[in-house]
C-alpha cells in the first residue's frame, strides 16, 4: 500500500485516471441501485393500488352474495316453502346494493323472483339443465357450497354474475336431501363501479380485470382499459366462490422514469470527473508535503524520540512504579492514583520498604528484588495491603534489574499492578463453579470431587459409603400456586434442615430444582436408613414462609458403595432409580437400590429409545373394540386402542410403554397420531353407511393438561372431515381430579367445540361429587374390575347399581367395560346401563377386520 501511494504521488495523471474509473464505477452502482429501488417502490405502490380496488370489488360482490344466507334461512324456516317471498324479498333488496334480482329455485327451476317486473322471463328457467349455467349449478349442488357463475348474459338482459346457494333439508328420517337453490343476480356494471376502475385511467394506469374460466382453463377478460396492460403488469386477486378474479395494473407510461435516469447518469459522470481532478490536486499536494515532512523529521527525530518514549511509557502505566535499590530503599515513586500508595510519593523517597509496608508485604517485595538480582527479572509475586482509601487491595509485582555503571550499586524498576477485581472474580468463579447460588450448598461438580476422594479412602480401608438422592414431593404445586419466589424460600429452608442433620464429614449438595444429594462416608446401610428416617421426620414438620405455613415430604433413594457401584456416576444413577421407586411406592419414604430395579430401569430406557422411532417407522397400529347398546344388542360405537409391535421387542403392552411415553413427553405426538388415525377411520366407515355412531379415543393425563389440546382436536377433525359429535374423548378420574379447576376449563373448551367427554375406569379413583356434577361429562365408563364378579359378588353389584343410578341422576349415560357373560349382561340391562363393551360382544380388532365386523352388522339401521 505504501508503494502504491508513492507511485500515485509521483504520477498524478495515473492517480486521476484510476480515481476517475473508481468514481465512475461507484456512481454507476449507485445509479443502478437507485433505479432498482425506484422501480421496486413503483411496483409496491401499483400493487397497493390494485389491492385497494380489488378489495372494494370483493366487498361489493360479497355483500350482494350474503343475501343468500337470509334466503336459505327463510327456506329452512318454512321447510321448503316461503309463502310471502315477494314481500320479504322486496324489503331485503334495499339492504343489498348491486343485486338486480333474487329468487328461489326448488329442484333447480326458478319459481319465485323479486322484483318480478322485468324478470318474468326467468320464471321456469331450469338452472341445472341450462347449457350456459348448468355446469356451475351441478357443481354447486354436488359441493353443497355457494358458487358464483359468470360473467354471463343474463335472462333479463345485460352482463352479470349469479350467486347460487344449494339448500338441503332433512326429511322425516333425518336424512339430508337436496331441495334446490337460492340465488341472487348481480349486474356486473353495478359491482364494477364499486371498484372505481375509471379512476385508474385518470391516475395514469392501464388495467385489466380477468379470471381463468373453471370449465376450460382459458383467461376471460371481464373489464379492461384501452389499451390493456402488458405482461409486466402487477396484480391482486379476489377470492370468489367460483375461483379467483385478478386485477392487473401497469403504468401507462411504463415502469421507471427515463428523464430521472439520464439526470442521474449525468450527475454521476460529473462526480467522477470532479473526483479525478481532486485526486490530481491531492497527489501534487502530497508530493510537496512529503518533501517537507522528511526535512522536519530529520531535524527533530533524534531530539524527541528519547523524551517521547520515556514520557509515554511512564504516563501509560496506571500502576505504581518505583525505583528501589538492593537494600529496599525507595529512590523514586510514580503513580497516577495516590490512593494506591502506602504513603504519599514524596514521603517514600529515602525510606526502606520495611518501614512503609507490613512485614509480609515487605518480605514479598524483597523476595522479588532478590529474584531479579539473580536472573535479571521477577514476576507474579502477590501481596495484600490495607490502604486508607481503597481498603483491602491486592497487588502483583514485576521487577527488573536496571542497567548501571561499573562499580555502582544495583537498582531495580518495580511495577506494582489494581488486581483486586481479578482476585475477586477468580474467587467468584471458583464459588460459582462449586456451589449452588440459591442455597449455598455444594453443587454436583464439587460433590463429584468429594465423592471420588471418599470412595478412594473407603477402598483403602475396606469401608462403605452411602449416597442419598432426595427429591421433594409435589414441589411443582408450590411453584405453580404460590410462585417461584416462595418456592425458592422453601428450598433454602429445606437445605438448612438437611445440613443440620448431617455430621462434619458428610456433604449435602443441591443438584438443581428440588433435588438434593447427600454423601455419607464411612456409613453402613443401616446407618443410611437411620439418616433417611431422620430426614423424612425433619422435613415433614411445617415451614413458616410468611404469610404461608407450608408442609412437604421427601422421596429418598439410597445407593451404597461398594455394593451398588464404585464410581460417583454409577452411585448417582442408582440412587436416582431408587428415589423414583420410592415415589412410585407412595412418596414420603426411602428405598434402597436393588438388582431388579436396575433391570427395570434398563428396560424403561430401552423402551424410551425405541419409542422415539416408533412413529416414523410405522410401528403403531389401532385396534377397535365395539361398544354395543344393551337394549338392542346393536353396535353404536368403538373404542380405539393403541398397539405397538417392535421388530426386536415384539408386542409391547400399553401398560408398559404408555407411562414411558408420558414421562418422556412423547405421548403428545403419539396421542395426536392416534386421534388423527381414529377420526379418519371413523369418517371412512360413516361414509360407507356402516353402523357406527362415534369413535372413542383415550386421553392420557399429560395430553389432557396440554394447553394446545383443543386446537389439536379441532385440526384432526377438520382434516378428516368428521363432525365433532362423532368423537368421544375418554379421560381417567385421576386426570380430571388432579387439578379440578384446570380440568373444568379444558372440558368447557372441548365441549364448546362439540366433542363429547367420558370418564374412563370410573370407580377406581377418588372423584369429588361436587366437581363431578360440574364436569362436562357425557358418559361414565364402569371399570371392568366391578363388572368381572357381578355374578358372584354382592358388593360389586351394589357398586355398579349405585354408579348407574348416580349417572342417571346427573343426566349421564353409562358404559360397562369387560362384559363377558350373559349373566353380567342381564344384570346391567336390568339396572338401566346404556351400553356395554367386552369379549361378549367382540375383541379389539385391527381396522380392516373391524370394518368387516361392522359389515356383518349392516342389517341393523345405522345410528345417525
Amino acid at each position: 500500500m505504501a508503494n502504491l501511494a508513492s507511485t500515485f504521488t509521483q504520477r498524478p495523471t495515473l492517480a486521476s485516471v484510476v480515481v476517475f474509473v473508481l468514481a465512475a464505477a461507484c456512481a454507476g452502482a449507485l445509479v443502478w441501485t437507485l433505479e432498482r429501488q425506484d422501480r421496486a417502490q413503483q411496483h409496491t405502490q401499483v400493487a397497493d393500488m390494485a389491492g385497494d380496488h380489488a378489495q372494494a370489488l370483493q366487498r361489493a360482490i360479497g355483500l350482494a352474495l350474503s343475501a343468500n344466507n337470509a334466503l336459505v334461512a327463510l327456506v329452512r324456516q318454512g321447510q321448503g316453502s316461503v309463502a310471502q317471498f315477494e314481500d320479504i324479498g322486496t324489503q331485503m333488496l334495499p339492504f343489498y346494493p348491486g343485486i338486480a334480482a333474487m329468487g328461489l329455485s326448488p329442484g333447480g327451476v326458478v319459481r319465485q323472483v323479486v322484483p318480478r317486473k322485468g324478470n318474468e322471463n326467468s320464471i321456469g328457467f331450469d338452472q341445472l339443465n341450462d347449457p350456459r349455467q348448468g355446469a356451475e349449478s351441478v357443481r354447486a349442488r354436488e359441493s353443497g357450497q355457494l358458487t358464483l357463475a359468470g360473467p354471463v348474459e343474463l335472462v333479463q338482459g345485460g352482463l352479470g354474475v349469479v350467486g347460487r346457494q344449494p339448500v338441503y333439508l332433512e326429511d322425516a328420517r333425518g336424512e339430508r336431501r337436496f331441495w334446490g337453490f337460492t340465488y341472487v343476480t348481480i349486474r356486473l356494471p353495478d359491482v364494477l363501479a364499486a371498484a372505481r376502475l375509471p379512476q385508474l385511467t385518470e391516475r395514469g394506469m392501464r388495467y385489466r380485470l380477468w379470471r381463468v374460466r373453471p370449465d376450460g382453463g382459458q383467461e376471460q377478460t371481464i373489464a379492461a382499459s384501452d389499451p390493456a396492460p402488458g405482461a409486466d403488469a402487477v396484480g391482486r386477486t379476489l377470492t370468489l366462490p367460483n375461483g379467483e378474479w385478478t386485477l392487473s395494473l401497469a403504468p401507462a407510461r411504463g415502469w421507471g422514469d427515463g428523464g430521472v435516469l439520464a439526470s442521474r447518469i449525468l450527475v454521476g459522470l460529473l462526480f467522477a470527473l470532479l473526483m479525478a481532478y481532486l485526486a490530481r490536486l491531492l497527489a501534487a499536494l502530497k508530493a510537496h508535503e512529503r518533501g517537507l515532512e522528511l526535512q522536519v523529521a530529520l531535524r527533530t527525530s533524534v531530539i524527541e524520540a528519547t523524551q517521547q518514549q520515556l514520557r509515554a511509557t511512564i504516563d501509560a502505566i496506571p500502576d505504581p512504579l518505583f525505583e528501589i535499590d538492593e537494600e529496599g530503599v525507595f529512590h523514586s515513586a510514580h503513580s497516577q492514583r495516590a490512593d494506591l500508595l502506602a504513603a504519599p510519593a514524596a514521603q517514600l523517597i529515602g525510606r526502606n520498604v520495611a518501614e512503609v509496608l507490613p512485614e509480609a508485604a515487605a518480605q514479598t517485595v524483597m523476595g522479588a528484588l532478590a529474584e531479579a538480582q539473580a536472573q535479571g527479572w521477577s514476576a507474579g509475586r502477590q501481596f495484600m495491603l490495607e490502604l486508607p482509601q481503597a481498603g483491602a487491595t491486592w497487588f502483583e509485582l514485576s521487577a527488573a534489574r536496571k542497567p548501571s555503571a561499573p562499580g555502582a550499586r544495583p537498582r531495580f524498576i518495580l511495577l506494582s499492578r489494581d488486581i483486586t477485581q481479578q482476585r475477586l472474580a477468580q474467587d467468584r468463579i471458583q464459588r460459582l463453579a462449586h456451589f449452588d447460588p440459591l442455597t449455598g450448598l455444594p453443587n454436583r461438580v464439587l460433590l463429584a470431587e468429594r465423592a471420588q476422594r471418599h470412595i478412594a479412602e473407603e477402598q483403602v480401608r475396606g469401608g462403605s459409603l452411602a449416597m442419598l438422592f432426595v427429591d421433594l414431593d409435589h414441589f411443582k404445586n408450590v411453584n405453580d400456586s404460590l410462585g417461584h419466589r416462595i418456592g425458592d424460600i422453601l428450598l433454602v429452608a429445606v437445605a438448612r434442615r438437611l445440613e443440620a442433620l448431617v455430621q462434619g464429614n458428610d456433604t449435602v449438595a443441591r443438584l438443581g430444582g428440588d433435588e438434593f444429594l447427600l454423601l455419607l462416608p464411612a456409613t453402613t446401610a443401616a446407618q443410611a436408613a437411620e439418616v433417611a428416617n431422620k430426614l423424612l421426620a425433619a422435613v415433614s414438620q411445617p415451614f413458616q414462609v410468611d404469610p404461608y405455613e407450608l408442609t412437604t415430604t421427601l422421596s429418598i433413594g439410597i445407593a451404597m458403595y461398594p455394593a451398588d457401584g464404585d464410581t460417583f456416576d454409577t452411585l448417582y444413577q442408582r440412587a436416582d432409580a431408587a428415589m423414583y421407586r420410592a415415589k412410585q411406592g407412595g412418596r414420603n419414604r426411602h428405598g434402597f437400590f436393588t438388582a431388579d430395579l436396575e433391570a427395570r430401569t434398563a428396560r424403561m430406557l430401552q423402551i424410551e429409545n425405541a419409542l422415539r422411532r416408533g412413529l416414523e417407522r410405522n410401528q403403531f397400529q389401532l385396534h377397535y373394540q365395539p361398544q354395543v347398546s344393551l337394549a338392542t344388542r346393536q353396535v353404536v360405537g368403538a373404542e380405539a386402542l393403541l398397539r405397538w409391535h417392535h421388530p426386536e421387542l415384539g408386542n409391547v403392552s400399553p401398560a408398559e410403554f404408555i407411562p414411558v411415553a408420558e414421562s418422556s413427553g412423547m405421548i403428545v405426538a403419539i396421542g395426536e397420531w392416534v386421534l388423527s388415525t381414529a377420526v379418519q377411520d371413523a369418517k371412512r366407515w360413516l361414509d360407507l353407511q356402516l353402523p357406527l355412531r362415534a369413535v372413542s379415543v383415550n386421553l392420557s393425563a399429560v395430553q389432557f393438561r396440554h394447553p394446545q389440546l383443543p386446537e389439536m382436536v379441532t385440526r384432526c377433525l377438520q382434516q378428516a372431515g368428521l363432525p365433532a359429535r362423532r368423537l368421544e374423548l375418554e379421560l381417567t378420574e385421576g386426570a380430571a381430579v388432579d387439578d379440578p379447576v384446570a380440568a373444568l376449563a379444558m372440558m368447557d373448551q372441548l365441549h364448546d367445540r362439540g366433542v363429547r367427554l367420558s370418564m374412563d375406569d370410573f370407580g377406581t379413583g377418588y372423584s369429588s361429587l361436587s366437581y363431578l356434577k360440574r364436569f362436562q361429562i357425557y358418559k361414565l365408563k364402569i371399570d371392568q374390575s366391578f363388572v368381572r364378579d357381578l355374578d358372584d359378588d354382592a358388593n360389586d353389584r351394589a357398586i355398579v347399581s349405585a354408579i348407574i343410578r348416580m349417572a342417571q341422576a346427573l343426566g349421564m349415560q353409562t358404559t360397562a367395560e369387560g362384559v363377558e357373560t350373559d349373566g353380567q349382561l342381564e344384570f346391567l340391562r336390568q339396572q338401566g346401563c346404556d351400553e356395554g363393551q367386552g369379549y361378549l360382544f367382540g375383541r379389539p380388532l385391527p381396522a380392516a377386520e373391524f370394518e368387516a365386523y361392522l359389515r356383518q352388522h349392516f342389517d341393523a339401521a345405522p345410528t345417525r
